[in-house]
């Protein structure tokens, strides 16, 4: 691929990316229109849209990866003897928004530090960039939406089948503290403007070692 139509942008980066290998690393894939936000159109339902793509990824990844399949299971005794509920119940029943239930993966309380390397595929023409007049395409801000908890007064509809709980990767997206994004053609044929596939490099890291983290110091 010509280097005309490939942009790489860091478009945050700060002290607490560590690029060691003590760190947890996925993808998530997104494939379908994209389409940004504006003052007269938030796109709430689209991002909820988006974001139901992202559980069913979310949530294969809670059943398969040791760390996360042990906290789907793990009953702790307590003080009187009698087993709790599970920790991906409790967080669950911590995150409870209209009707949902929502598991973020990375939270405040949990301490995890979140990079986001983004592979975006579009039909722009060569040489487009994604910072326009000083912002970031407005496209992916509503990616960043889409990864996290809905906000009171965003649509998000009734759980449909298979979504209690309901999986997102972050709590807020204020919790993404090292973004970088590579723009390249998408040579698909038979698709519109508004097409991309994307595929989402995440990694995360305990920022501060507790024991609620301390199974994110190593690979899954």
């Amino acid at each position: 691929m010509s280097t005309q139509s490939q942009s790489r942008i860091f478009l945050k980066k700060d002290f607490y990316h560590f690029p060691g290998e003590d760190r947890v690393e996925f993808r998530l894939i997104y494939v379908g229109s994209l389409y940004g936000a504006s003052r007269t159109d938030t796109r709430s339902k689209h991002k909820h849209d988006i974001r139901r793509v992202f559980h069913f990824q979310l949530k294969k990844l809670w059943n398969t990866a040791s760390h996360l399949r042990e906290w789907t299971t793990l009953q702790p005794f307590g003080t009187d003897g009698e087993l709790q509920t599970s920790v991906i119940e409790q967080i669950a029943n911590n995150f409870r928004f209209n009707n949902y239930r929502f598991v973020p993966l990375s939270t405040n309380q949990l301490e995890l530090g979140c990079s986001l390397d983004i592979l975006f595929l579009r039909y722009d023409q060569p040489g487009q960039t994604l910072i326009q007049s000083g912002d970031i395409d407005n496209r992916i801000k509503t990616i960043f939406d889409a990864l996290r908890i809905p906000k009171p007064g965003e649509y998000c509809g009734e759980p449909q089948a298979e979504e209690n709980p309901f999986f997102c990767l972050l709590e807020d997206d204020s919790l993404i503290n090292h973004l970088s994004v590579t723009t390249d053609l998408l040579l698909d044929p038979d698709k519109n403007v508004n097409d991309v596939h994307l595929i989402l490099t995440v990694k995360l890291w305990p920022i501060s070692v507790t024991y609620g983290n301390v199974g994110f110091g190593s690979h899954f």
